[in-house]
Order: C-alpha cells, then structure tokens, then sequence
C-alpha cells in the first residue's frame, strides 16, 4: 500500500478520491435512514448519486448534534450491516458536550484494522526492520492490533506502563509509546521519580488526543535523550497523530518534515500559536475546508472513504479550523526539506484547533501551552496541568505544581510571570496574572485520573 501510494500523483489520489466520495455517498443514500431524512431536509429526497462537485456544494453538513444528539442507533446505522457482523464501538471523547458520537466496526473491519496500524507503523517507525514493543496509553477504551509489533494496552497507568518498559525492553529494538501530552508528563514524572534511565531506549512517541507546543516536543525529547531538529531518517520519532471516535484513528500524521516544517516556523517565532502540519491519505479521507476565510481559514470537514462503513457519515463537521499550506509556509524551510515535501504524494492540510481555544483578541491556549515547558528547569516541578480563564484586563493562569515539588507557589508564579513578560508585548496591566498551586490545592482536578482530556480553559 505504501508503495502504491508513493508511485501516485497527488493530482491522481485526489481524482480516485472524489470517486469513492460519490460512491459512498451513493450508499449513504441508499442504507442509511438517519442519512435519507437528512437529505430530504434538504431537498435532495432521493438522490442517490451526485457528482463530487454537487455533493461538497449542496449535502447537507453533518455534526454531532444533528446525528448522534438526534438520531437512535437503529437510524444511524446502516441497512447493510447486520447486527452479528458489528464487533467493537469507540466513543468520542465528549469534549464537545453532553453528546457522545461513536464509531462501531464490523469484525472483518477489526481484522483489516491491524494491517492498517502496521503501515502506519512501518512508514513512521521501521518496524519491519526493528523488533518494537508498542505501549499504548491511550485512555477510554482505545486499543490497538497488530500483526507486526507487540502491543501493551495499558491505558492510563504510568506504574503499569514503566513497569512493562523496564521489564519488556531487553527483549526489543525499539519503543513506541502512544500518549496524550499530559499524561506522558506524569509518565515522564514517574521514570524520573523511580530513577529509570530513557537514554539506553530507542523511544519513539505518538502524541495524541490534544495540541501540544514545540516547547512541550523539545522538553520531552530531552527528558528521553532524544533528537528532533534536524532529526535525520533513521532517528527516532516524536510525533503527533489525529483521529476521532465517529471516524477513526490516525486520520491525520505527522511525518519528519513536516515536523521539521513546524519547528522552523518555532525557530522563527518562538511565541506564535502554530498550526500542526499534518497529512492525511486520500484514499480514506476526503477532506474539505468550508467556507474559508480571508486566511484560508475554515472549518474541518471529513468524509470517511470506507464502503462498509456502519454508520455513514458524509461530510462530518470535527469542530476544527484548518486550511490548506500555502507558500509562505514552506518559505521558512532548507531548500531540501522543501522539495521533500512537495515531493511526496499525500495531501497536508494547516490544523488550527479549535475557534473556542482563544481566550481573547491576544491570547490562546498554546500560549500557556508553550510557557508551560519553555524552562525546563520549571516545567520539571509542575504537573502540567493548568487553567486559564478570560479575564480584564488581561486573562488569569493557575497553574498546578508536581505532587513531589519541593518549592515555594508564590516563587514559581513569579518565575512563570516573568516567562509571560518576556512574550507579553502589551503594556504591564495587560499582563496576564500567574497564580502557582502546591497538588493538593490546585481546585480545578486535584487528583487527574487522565481519562478525559483535561478543560485548560475555565469561566468565571
């Protein structure tokens, strides 16, 4: 499949994937009741084929209100797919709401699944040339197969997780650990609390489930002695990969120049709020920008290429901004990282996270984010978790300091405040206050369980 798709042109993914766009819509028409209501809704009862043109213009937009938050699963689910095939369901995180979407797989859909994983896996990581020991701590039920690596399910559990490493590890060439970014701080936490030495590990990192900064990819790639500029082909990997519950995992991944596309832009202005560069596979998503913006900016739509999908969903809202890469973002890149990435036939799309992410006209989650493991000396004594909330004039950031951190509150406020001048170009009273919490006091998840992703963004 690799191989296939590196002898493509983009040009000719992007034509095989308008046709399966219409032939799934075809079906969608066809075998799904909560699609056909949707559809005569608006105006289109009956259509049960549209050209790839006439179905980005006029099928209506879909989301997780108008589809999980209406619709039973008897409505949702296609006609096609009998109830005994169905073998597994993964939920959305719920972040958006009260609503949970789902995405359910027929057991021939599992199957299939772990020859997938390993293409990723082989693309990223070489595991066709290096015996890996995979450790996913992924929470909610997130599970991975595979035919290829060994797979340790542990969820959130950072004594379980070490454990496995320490003991497993001999046994392997390499690691890869598949983490959300706060819970891989608390597992960084631990290895360092119970002595454990990264440096002898090839490690490899999938980062997943929320935004991180180049600050956090540089703090974690010397907790583990790693390298990431400049990272030739045969180092290891510290990477981030996007999926969702109703669509899948792994729909968007970053590769080694796109991440090296990102810490350029880092380099050139440590302070700014960045995209993250992702590609994504054309022959199983079909991805638009609606209705963009002056900037290119818009919301992400996604369309999951699968002609046996058991819940079909056309053109489904993720409640992410994105564009498309313009110039001016391979300007900042070597003349040889440029032309690999044009070079390489998968389409990349610009991710900008959420509209709801900007706490005012000035300041952005990713702006703590980044504070947050700018000084790594700092970012060692806190939790990772903090809570920033909209303020006048300027916002309030209460940050939550490592159970085991032997320091004054009021002395690491100071020392984060600081960090925010020195970005800060407003004048003083618009300088956001820093407030330090010992664990046992931080009032917004004294004892993290990791489950959720964790609500940075708090009202008053």
């Amino acid at each position: 499949m690799l191989q296939q798709l590196s002898r493509q042109k983009p040009d000719k993914l992007l034509d095989l994937s308008r046709g399966r766009l219409e032939r799934c819509f075809e079906r969608a028409a066809r075998v799904s009741p909560a699609y056909r209501t949707l559809l005569a809704e608006a105006g289109l009862a009956g259509s049960a084929a549209l050209s790839a043109q006439d179905i980005v213009t006029r099928a209506p937009l879909l989301d997780k209100a108008n589809t999980f938050g209406r619709f039973t699963i008897t409505e949702l689910l296609a006609e096609d797919i009998p109830l005994s095939s169905i073998a597994g369901v993964l939920t959305s995180s719920g972040q958006g709401g009260k609503t949970f979407g789902f995405g359910m797989s027929t057991r021939a859909q599992m199957d299939a699944s772990a020859g997938a994983i390993d293409l990723g896996l082989q693309l990223a990581f070489g595991i066709d040339e290096r015996s890996t020991l995979l450790v996913n701590c992924l929470p909610m039920g997130v599970v991975f197969t595979s035919r290829t690596v060994t797979v340790a399910n542990v969820s959130v559990r950072e004594d379980m997780a070490l454990a496995i490493v320490r003991q497993a590890m001999p046994l392997y060439e390499q690691l890869i650990l598949c983490v959300d970014p706060l819970f891989f701080k608390r597992l960084l936490d631990h290895a360092q609390q119970q002595g454990f030495d990264w440096s002898g590990i090839r490690t490899n990192v999938i980062l997943g489930e929320e935004t991180f900064s180049e600050d956090f990819r540089s703090y974690v790639a010397g907790r583990l002695h790693a390298e990431v500029d400049g990272a030739g082909a045969d180092d290891p990997l510290i990477g981030s990969s996007m999926g969702a519950g109703e669509l899948g995992l792994n729909l968007f991944f970053e590769t080694r120049e796109t991440i090296a596309l990102r810490r350029a832009h880092h380099r050139r202005d440590p302070g700014a709020v960045l995209p993250v560069f992702f590609c994504y596979d054309p022959l199983r998503t079909f991805v638009e920008i609606h209705a963009p913006d002056a900037d290119g900016v818009g919301e992400l739509v996604i369309t999951v290429l699968d002609a046996k999908a058991t819940i079909p969903l056309i053109r489904y809202c993720t409640g992410d901004l994105a564009r498309w890469l313009t110039e001016d973002d391979y300007a900042v890149v070597p003349a040889d990282v440029r032309v690999r990435l044009r070079a390489q036939p998968l389409p990349m799309i610009a991710m900008l996270g959420r509209k709801r992410d900007w706490i005012d006209a000035r300041w952005h989650v990713d702006h703590f984010k980044s504070l947050l493991y700018r000084r790594p000396e700092l970012a060692d004594l806190l939790s990772g978790a903090f809570r920033v909330f909209a303020g006048e004039p300027a916002p309030v950031w209460e940050v939550q300091l490592r159970r085991d951190a032997a320091v004054d509150p009021q002395a690491m406020a100071e020392a984060l405040a600081a960090l925010v001048g020195e970005q800060c170009e407003q004048p003083a009273a618009a300088v956001p206050t820093v407030r330090c919490h010992r664990y046992e006091a931080f009032p917004y998840g004294m004892s993290l369980d990791y489950e959720r992703k964790f609500a940075y963004l708090g009202a008053r």
